[in-house]
């Protein structure tokens, strides 16, 4: 099935036989393809092709492909695929908590790989805040919960830091204040705590259907939530002769 043309994919292999065959496969599938070799060079693709999905392979000549997947994957607006010849689950696992939508090994069937490349995109492609997606922030459990009810634990520092996003109100919050409120130490040059815990709370909200863009990195001055309006924000109970009812999950 083809897609539309203007969905750009960019292709990240140092290996040009293997480059060759896949570059093949999705242009015959419709896509806009590019192709690079290092890590270097998608970072750089990145801005001026400004692609819809990056196809990784986390072996490079310049960077380990996990860092470049980290680089993609910061400002949630590129659907990141790892495709590689690594099949070690602890690799596997470190690709997606760092922030891959998929993990792909290789060799993957031409068919597999588009279908895999249109699902990462159509959830890509969903508005941030459906106008009946709620996901509401209960304080009290310290847990997200999405419109089924379905219950996804937070860390104290995750809630702290969905917290403080959201008391901006759309505005943007530091790096440097993320640290300070929600992992309670200054923040160091060539710290990625605060860039780690957000991408952790990123994937704990998709799970609950917001977009990938639910937390937008905003450039040299931090992050912001996309829509404020996504969350209800349940306070924490205070007892009192009995204990105090709080907002119920309709």
């Amino acid at each position: 099935m083809a897609v539309p043309a203007q969905l750009r994919v960019l292709l990240v292999e140092d290996i040009p036989t293997v480059a060759a065959t896949m570059r093949a496969a999705l242009l015959q599938a419709g896509m806009d393809v590019e192709v690079v070799l290092t890590g270097a060079e998608a970072l750089a693709a990145k801005d001026r092709f400004r692609p819809d999905i990056a196809l990784v392979d986390l072996d490079l000549p310049d960077m380990n492909g996990i860092t470049l997947v980290e680089a993609f994957a910061r400002d949630g607006d590129v659907g990141v695929i790892v495709v590689t010849a690594n099949d070690e689950i602890g690799v596997r696992v470190a690709g997606l908590d760092t922030g891959a939508d998929d993990y792909i090994v290789k060799p993957v069937p031409a068919r597999e790989l588009i279908a895999r490349i249109q699902a990462v995109h159509r959830r890509m492609s969903k508005p941030p805040a459906a106008r009946r997606l709620r996901i509401f922030v209960d304080h009290t459990q310290r847990v997200l919960i999405g419109n089924s009810g379905a219950r996804t634990p937070l860390t104290e520092a995750e809630l702290a830091a969905l917290d403080t996003l959201l008391e901006a109100n759309g505005a943007s919050v530091s790096r440097e204040w993320l640290s300070k409120v929600a992992l309670k130490r200054p923040l160091h040059s060539e710290d990625r705590a605060v860039d780690q815990l957000v991408m952790k709370l990123r994937r704990k909200l998709t799970e609950h259907g917001a977009s990938p863009r639910v937390i937008l990195s905003a450039r040299r001055q931090g992050y912001v939530i996309g829509d404020p309006s996504l969350f209800r924000v349940l306070p924490a109970l205070v007892p009192a002769d009995g204990g105090v009812e709080g907002e119920q999950v309709q």
